[in-house]
């Protein structure tokens, strides 16, 4: 299995809680039935936000966390898939194309936004060892 990673950032003139409601209810509603209907096996959002990167991690690592360690970007989406034949089929067809591709101006930093790809596995899922 393949991971497409998407290290989003905010558009300047967004609020965070602007932002987080557009990904998680405009945006995902114009992609959640074309990846389904082409075989991808996840699509998850973790947001991030001033009060997770502030109160949350200050409680787990009891504010031992260096700062210069945080990264700051707004939100984690991962497309995960058996093939890139998968994925490629999402982005090849047109409701991508049309929708949800160009809606991307509605909330995305152009230039900060980051992207990786690799190889996905999976070792604890559903509380129980899978690998």
């Amino acid at each position: 299995m393949y991971a497409f990673t998407i290290l989003g950032f905010k558009r300047d003139d967004m609020t965070e809680d602007e932002y987080h409601n557009y990904i998680s209810t405009v945006h995902s509603a114009h992609l959640k039935a074309l990846l389904a209907q082409n075989d991808i096996v996840s699509y998850t959002m973790q947001h991030n936000t001033s009060q997770t990167r502030d109160d949350l991690l200050n409680k787990v690592y009891q504010g031992q966390m260096p700062a210069e360690k945080v990264f700051e970007c707004d939100a984690i989406i991962q497309v995960v898939f058996k093939t890139v034949e998968d994925y490629l089929r999402v982005r090849e067809d047109p409701h991508f194309q049309t929708v949800v591709n160009p809606d991307h101006v509605n909330f995305a930093h152009p230039t900060k936004t980051r992207f990786v790809m690799g190889w996905h596995e999976v070792h604890v899922a559903d509380g129980k060892v899978v690998s």
